[in-house]
Formats: C-alpha cells, structure tokens, sequence
C-alpha cells in the first residue's frame, strides 16, 4: 500500500476503535495496537522501515522531553526525600522480580534482563488520562503522578545499561569498553548534551519575545535536533530529551510550560501511528512460546510493583493511602516501555530475542490496558480522592 494511504489508514482505523473502546471505558492505545493488529497481521500490510524508524523517533523523542518539563525544581523540593525512597524501592524490588522469575522459567539470561529492565516502567499518558476522568486530588493523586515520570526516566538508565549487558552475553566484546564505558557515555553523554542544548535554548528564547506558535516550532526544532544529534554522537537519544525537558522547564518555565501545552495537542496522532506500527510488528506464531513468559511477567511485574510501592513507603513513612494504594495505582504500561522494547527488539534481532522481546512487550500491554484502569479506579476511590 502507498505509505501516505496506509498512515491515512491507521489513523482513521485507530480513531474509530479509539472511540469504540473508550466507550467501553478501556484505553485508546489499547484500540491503537489493535489497529496496527488488523492492518498488519490480519489485513497483511506490512509497515515501510523508514516510517517505522521516523515515527518511534519522534514518539518517544517527545515522550521523553514532556517527562523532562515534568521535573522542576519546584516540584521536586515539594516531592521530597519521601519520592526517591519509593521510586528506589520499587524498581529495585520490580525489575529483581522479573528478572528472577523470568530467568527461572526460560534460563535466558540476556531476555530476563531486558524484560526485568522494563518492567518498572509506568505509563504517565494512560494513569493521567484516567486521573483526570476522576478528577482525582490529593497525596497519592499527587504521588502517582510524580511517580509515573520519575520511574520512566530511571528505567531509561536502567534500560540503556541492560541492553549492552545483554550484547555482551549474546556474544559482543566483555571488555571494559563494551561492559562500562560505552554505557556510562550513552547515559551521562546524552545527559550533558540534551543539558547544554537545553539551556542554551532557553537562555535564547528570554531575549526573544515569541509567541505559542512560535515557541511551538522552535520546541519541535530543538527536540528533534537532539535526538539526531544524539545518533550521531552515539548517546542515549531518550535521556538526551528528558535532560532537554529538564533544562528548558527550569531555566526557562514560560516556554516549558507553553511547549508542553502546543506539543500535547499534536501527541494523539503520533500516538496511534507509534502503538499501530507495533501493533503491526507483532508476531502471532511466536504466541504460543511467549504466554508462558507473559504470565509470568504479569505475575512479576504486580507482585513487585505492589510490594516494592508499599516497602517504599513504609520506609519514607508516607500516608496510609499511599502505602496501601500506590502499587495499584502505577500497574498501566505503556508509552515509553513500548518504545524501549522496540529499540530493543531491533538491537537484538540478530540473536533472535528481537520477535520475543516485542510480542511480549505488546502482549503485556495489552492484559495491562484492560486491567490497570480499573484497578487505579479502585485505588481512587478507596483512597477517598475521587472527584464528584
């Protein structure tokens, strides 16, 4: 199919079961992969690589930079110690979890690596889509949505040492250079340079009076100038982005907050682009050797999320709403995971985890779509923090 009908395809399919299923009170990225499900595995339309390529870049170049304004300094003073207690224990607890269980079950060391390195990952676009259905106030209220960022941007660093961990077992060099320092420049490289881009945007755009438009194109100019550049010096793209955010919303708030607001309203589109392809990349004669793994990821991922958010705050002595409900309220996955996964997928597809890697990862997001909803709903309402 011609790719400029076939995107106009996707679109048109992913808004019409987006709209069927938010009916139905379920996610609209979960209607996004089941459009990419019917025109690729069932209709047999195969999606171009270069669109694959360019859509996941700019998908989660953005992703990464909303998750970037979402860190002030402000915010972070307000969240306290109480937060970094949390978000440590719950990963540590959820990525040791699965990649435990999943080791046990497969003896594959390389995948229970990647898989336990996603697993701690929340999905900021679903868990807000449903707070704000609630109108939803208060600390755990509070506390999700802090977490939701912060667990992303750490298992970005968690995800960039695992996947040249995960090379280097499959076969690559165990040197030095492949095992510390090529990771430690892909994390701190991409961090300095999404850091430096960042101010320097933001001490440029005080000079210069602009306005939302304005501020709009430059946002999509700087974030897509620093995912290119961060290929071509061969550091981590996503922290590269996040570092921009991170700079541009404390360094210059105005223009943080004013591209945060112009680049949500273009999200929706790309999203059902970014979860129809992966939908489309999905592999059903791989279903019947990966269910084993996604119920045992399911399984992983809840246990650890719930005991890890209630060690945490236990530990940081946080509400009794928070310990109880936290780990219920961060289940949804989505977005930033599904991205890392397809990275991964590519990197790994000469070893033959690629196809594993994605269909699991979809799969997962999938059972998680249907079911993390209701039980942050749940969370809400116990908590006493729904809205009227």
């Amino acid at each position: 199919m011609n790719i400029y009908a076939l995107v106009g395809f996707i679109l048109i399919v992913g808004f019409v079961l987006g709209k069927a299923l938010r009916k139905l009170r379920s996610t609209e990225i979960l209607a996004y992969l089941l459009s990419g499900v019917i025109i690729g595995p069932v209709l047999g339309f195969n999606a171009p690589e270069q669109l694959t390529v360019i859509i996941t870049g700019l998908t989660l170049a953005f992703v990464a930079y909303t998750v970037g304004l979402s860190f002030s300094l402000s915010f972070m003073k307000r969240m306290g110690k109480r937060l970094i207690i949390i978000i440590a224990t719950q990963v540590l607890v959820t990525s040791t979890v699965v990649w435990g269980l999943i080791y046990l079950l497969t003896r594959n060391l390389p995948l229970a690596i990647i898989l336990g390195s996603l697993a701690p990952a929340a999905s900021p676009a679903g868990t807000i889509a449903v707070l704000r259905d609630l109108r939803a106030k208060g600390t755990l209220t509070d506390m999700t949505i802090a977490m939701v960022g912060l667990a992303d941007a750490v298992v970005v660093v968690i995800f960039s040492l695992a996947i040249t961990w995960a090379h280097v077992l499959l076969g690559g060099e165990a040197g030095i250079s492949s095992a510390v320092i090529s990771p430690s420049w892909e994390i701190f490289g991409g961090l300095g340079l999404g850091g430096l881009i960042g101010m320097a945007a933001s001490y440029s755009m005080k000079r210069i009076r602009l306005s939302s438009d304005n501020i709009f194109v430059v946002a999509v100019a700087v974030v897509i100038l620093c995912w290119g550049l961060a290929e071509l010096i061969g550091v981590s793209p996503i922290l590269t982005c996040m570092a921009l955010g991170v700079a541009v919303i404390n360094f210059n708030v105005h223009v943080g907050n004013e591209s945060n607001k112009a680049t949500d309203n273009i999200m929706t589109p790309v999203f059902v682009l970014f979860f129809a392809v992966i939908g489309m990349s999905m592999n059903f004669s791989l279903f019947h050797l990966v269910w084993p793994v996604v119920i045992v990821y399911c399984l992983g991922r809840t246990i650890g999320m719930l005991a890890g958010c209630r060690a945490g705050a236990i530990v940081s002595r946080a509400d009794p709403g928070v310990r109880r409900y936290l780990g219920l309220a961060l289940l949804n996955q989505a977005g930033v995971v599904m991205g890392l996964a397809f990275l991964a997928a590519q990197a790994l597809s000469g070893y033959e985890l690629g196809g594993t890697i994605i269909t699991t990862m979809a799969t997962t997001t999938v059972v998680y779509g249907l079911l993390a909803p209701l039980a942050l709903q749940y969370a809400v309402k116990k908590s006493g923090e729904a809205g009227s």
